[in-house]
């Protein structure tokens, strides 16, 4: 039981990371924060490898945003959403092969 656990919680912190570099890439690029701040360029750099597989991916262009003078990046933004679907999707089909429905575990049996 324990392992089932561990890996649980090793993919959900894997499945985390990747969901705020992607995540806070879009919204970085949407409301143009400061490409020169540090953390911002780091947020940039990291996700590169989460995003890239995504440009040019259904012919999708970037768009600008004039309220803000942000860009919409559309690789971004399918990148998310097929994150957050592929985890979901990885977390039920783990939970039905460890027996647990609905996200409950088991309980031990008492006779």
């Amino acid at each position: 039981m324990a392992i089932r656990s561990l890996i649980m919680t090793l993919l959900g912190l894997l499945w985390a990371v990747i969901l705020v570099l992607v995540g806070g890439r879009f919204l970085a690029l949407l409301l143009n924060a400061n490409r020169d701040s540090e953390i911002v360029g780091r947020l940039l750099r990291h996700s590169d490898f989460w995003v890239k597989p995504f440009f040019g991916m259904l012919h999708l262009s970037n768009e600008a945003v004039s309220q803000t003078g942000g860009i919409f990046e559309a690789a971004s933004f399918v990148a998310l959403i097929v994150y957050v679907l592929v985890g979901l999707l990885v977390i039920a089909l783990l939970n039905q092969s460890f027996g647990w429905s609905g996200g409950h575990r088991p309980g031990p049996v008492h006779g």
